[in-house]
């Protein structure tokens, strides 16, 4: 895993208008629901897997998308925002 993929998974989070905070040091993001800041989690890329600071499972590589609505739903927020450009 590379800092691309972690950018890949925050853009899709800012899609669910979540602040993120990405540390590319560490593969590490700090996202927010921006409606509660103590709705905070940690997500970190370990190996090819994306895990909360609990060291909770979300996902794989390569299933961006589905990490970012499951990060989503435990920050309570709901679908993502849809741009006009988008098909």
């Amino acid at each position: 895993m590379d800092i691309d993929d972690l950018r890949q998974l925050a853009s899709h989070l800012e899609e669910h208008r979540l602040q993120v905070v990405v540390n590319e040091a560490e593969l590490r993001l700090h996202v927010t629901n921006p409606r509660n800041s103590r709705l905070t989690e940690e997500i970190v890329a370990v190996a090819d897997r994306y895990v909360t600071g609990f060291d909770y499972e979300i996902g794989e590589r390569g299933a961006e998308r589905e990490c970012a609505d499951r990060i989503a739903r435990m920050l309570a927020v709901g679908a993502p925002t849809v741009s006009e450009n988008t098909p």
